[in-house]
């Protein structure tokens, strides 16, 4: 999708619970082996604490930050994209509708989006779409949330691919206010990989036999796909950004797993002159579902990573599976 600068990224927040889970102690109680712990992204993440706030209000909690940042009523929010995941049943039945009202986007459309941690993307790429489309909607924003309390099994076991973090994303879209501007979004599924990635569903028990190859999620086995899917998106993305993004593209920015497998799913999808720009994100708060993305928006712009004029791409990875990338620009 071309946007060319026509929707930009005003804000981005991240919000953590305050609990936290320690790879030292899974190693201690023979969850995870040291070689593991030694390969995994990171050595601790932010967990919701039992009785703490579901997905959904750590997601409301995201957008209370983003539009502060930018002090933005929430009534002048008239589309909200929301991606969540949760261990185990979420109240209410709709919880995008539940965060929408608490926020005070009484008048706005509100849209959930269930695709694994596809998720954001999704959500962004939605709210990105009635920007473009609907000249009556003057701000957006998409938003995450992951609460995995209640995992029935320990979140260290499938270490070193992938580490469950807990926590919020959000980001505000406009047309024309924010340091980022969106130039393309490029997308990419392989729905032949739903039977075979992952072969567990991640909030249910681990299925007999799995054993310790419950760390490897499929992604070896299924590489080569997961690869081929990721390049086309990328393609698509470069391609919409203009002839010449490519040379302006300082930093990319990928999910939220092990530094090893972003290597081979993504870095070998990438053009050869954007392989040694991958920045490993995420050493504090592991996977967040359908947030990476949009976390990784927010620690960029957090950290201020880009000059003005550089380009970043963030390439996102989802099971089922699905591929994105987004191309923004530093004003």
């Amino acid at each position: 999708m071309r946007v060319a600068g026509r929707v930009r990224i005003s804000a981005a927040a991240l919000w953590q619970p305050s609990g936290r889970a320690r790879a030292v102690d899974a190693v201690g109680n023979g969850s995870l082996a040291q070689v593991d712990a030694r390969e995994a992204l990171c050595d601790e993440v932010a967990v919701s604490v039992p009785g703490g706030p579901p997905a959904w209000e750590m997601g409301l909690q995201a957008c209370r930050h983003a539009l502060s940042e930018v002090t933005l009523p929430a009534s002048e929010v008239d589309f909200l994209s929301y991606a969540g995941m949760s261990a185990t049943k979420e109240i209410p039945a709709s919880p995008v509708h539940r965060l929408a009202r608490l926020l005070g986007v009484n008048d706005g459309v509100a849209v959930g989006v269930d695709q694994m941690s596809s998720g954001g993307d999704m959500a962004l790429h939605t709210a990105v779409s009635a920007l473009l489309t609907e000249p009556r909607t003057r701000h957006a924003i998409a938003c995450t949330g992951i609460n995995t309390d209640g995992l029935p099994y320990d979140r260290w076991i499938t270490a070193p691919e992938v580490v469950l973090g807990d926590g919020a994303t959000a980001v505000v879209l406009c047309r024309d206010r924010g340091a980022l501007s969106i130039q393309s979004i490029g997308r990419a599924g392989c729905a032949e990989m739903e039977l075979a990635y992952p072969r567990f569903h991640p909030f249910r028990p681990v299925p007999p036999g799995l054993g310790e190859q419950a760390g490897t999620l499929d992604f070896m086995r299924n590489a080569t796909a997961i690869r081929e899917t990721t390049g086309r998106a990328v393609d698509q993305a470069l391609a919409d950004a203009g002839a010449t993004s490519i040379d302006r593209v300082r930093l990319v920015c990928a999910s939220r797993i092990r530094p090893r497998t972003i290597q081979l799913l993504v870095q070998g999808a990438l053009p050869p002159t954007l392989r040694d720009r991958v920045l490993p994100l995420g050493q504090t708060t592991g996977h967040l579902g359908p947030g990476d993305t949009l976390a990784n928006l927010a620690e960029v712009l957090d950290r201020d990573l880009l000059a003005a004029g550089d380009l970043a791409l963030f390439v996102g990875l989802g099971a089922g599976f699905t591929a994105s990338a987004l191309v923004v620009k530093r004003l």
